[in-house]
């Protein structure tokens, strides 16, 4: 099959939407498919036009960024071309774009699947609700024309603002966890050097973005310092610090910034290939995400098959991998006193959760098998 992946931002951007995409482009191509991105040229080291694993990769000039989209003018022809040389559409979505998409998909008689990632944040301010409503106005009317929408899970589904209008549509895929379980001894080291004497090592892993909760984590450190002593414990943050469309990190140092200092270690950007040797050092995930833009929270998975326990956040999607697999603790959202119970209860009784590593459940996320429940829908 000729295929077209649409999407508003691909590698060298890092996100759960990118690194989704580009397993699934790779893995197709490995099916024998014949794959095609079409995304924005966010970065100006990148190529117009070129080929990585068999992939084929098309960016679009930007000539401007409304919030954190790229306007892309050429975006209104080059997709018409690309809709005509394929067979089957993969439009990605959060996307502007994807109306224009599902029409042209329609007018030329192509199979339009809409892969959803997450809903839109409608955070305070006109401007932002302004943008999110016509965005979410043209993936509504881009959903209407949809062959199949394919979101994460049907959990996050029935509590989507955009996909509980369209559930007779959906048809829910785990995203395609394809993780290395080797070990960096370089980076390994260096943990050790950061963390020694510390009896405990929470860690986190995503970018340093609003929606992640990483305030309320920081507040909860108070009640972490009466139960299991000050300086006995250290959280270690990996993830990129600068996000585009937002600087966060640098509110958060302005507020925080003796917390930070004391008990957060930055270890910025760690290659997805060594992620194993993090996720080998810490004791548990924290993932404290307190918005609807968290729809699964992937990182779970990868810890969980690296024998880590995950504490989460209990929200639609999100609390999916702890719920099936029973590997970890669930708290309320945007409570510090119970997420500091909750990370207490699992770093204090880990082996009651060790004993769930070899769970049937966790190998309901391998990877391959979303990549062939991908390829029977797009050829049913």
């Amino acid at each position: 099959m000729k295929i077209l992946i649409t999407t508003t931002y691909y590698l060298p951007n890092i996100s759960g939407i990118t690194i989704y995409i580009n397993i699934l482009a790779e893995e197709l191509v490995k099916k024998g498919h014949e794959v095609t991105i079409l995304t924005s040229r966010h970065d100006l080291k990148t190529r117009f036009e070129e080929e990585i694993n068999g992939v084929k990769i098309k960016r679009l000039p930007v000539w401007f960024y409304l919030g954190k989209g790229p306007i892309c003018p050429s975006f209104l022809y080059k997709t018409i071309k690309e809709i005509f040389n394929c067979q089957v559409v993969n439009c990605h979505l959060p996307q502007p774009g994807s109306v224009w998409i599902a029409l042209w998909s329609k007018i030329l008689r192509k199979k339009i699947f809409l892969t959803h990632h997450t809903d839109l944040s409608f955070w305070k301010g006109i401007k932002n609700k302004l943008i999110d409503s016509v965005v979410f106005l043209f993936q509504f009317i881009a959903s209407i024309m949809a062959t199949v929408i394919i979101p994460y899970t049907k959990d996050y589904a029935k509590n989507s603002y955009l996909l509980k209008y369209f559930i007779s549509k959906i048809n829910p895929i785990y995203p395609p966890i394809k993780f290395s379980t080797k070990v960096d001894i370089k980076l390994l080291k260096k943990i050790n050097q950061l963390t020694k004497n510390k009896k405990y090592i929470i860690g986190f892993c995503g970018r340093i973005a609003k929606q992640k909760g990483i305030e309320l984590l920081i507040k909860s450190t108070e009640i972490l310092d009466k139960k299991i002593g000050k300086g006995n414990y250290i959280i270690l943050m990996a993830g990129p610090i600068k996000v585009i469309g937002e600087d966060y990190y640098s509110f958060l140092k302005s507020k925080y910034e003796q917390i930070l200092k004391d008990k957060f270690i930055f270890l910025n950007n760690i290659k997805r290939q060594n992620l194993s040797s993090f996720y080998k050092k810490i004791d548990l995930l924290v993932l404290p995400s307190d918005d609807i833009l968290e729809s699964f929270g992937w990182v779970q998975i990868e810890a969980m098959k690296c024998g880590v326990p995950c504490v989460a956040t209990n929200l639609p999607g999100m609390r999916v991998p702890v719920k099936v697999t029973g590997f970890g603790e669930l708290f309320e959202n945007r409570n510090k006193e119970d997420l500091s119970n909750k990370l207490i209860k699992v770093l204090k009784n880990q082996k009651e959760y060790y004993q769930k590593i070899g769970s049937k459940n966790l190998k309901k996320f391998d990877y391959l098998r979303s990549i062939d429940q991908y390829v029977k829908l797009f050829e049913r």
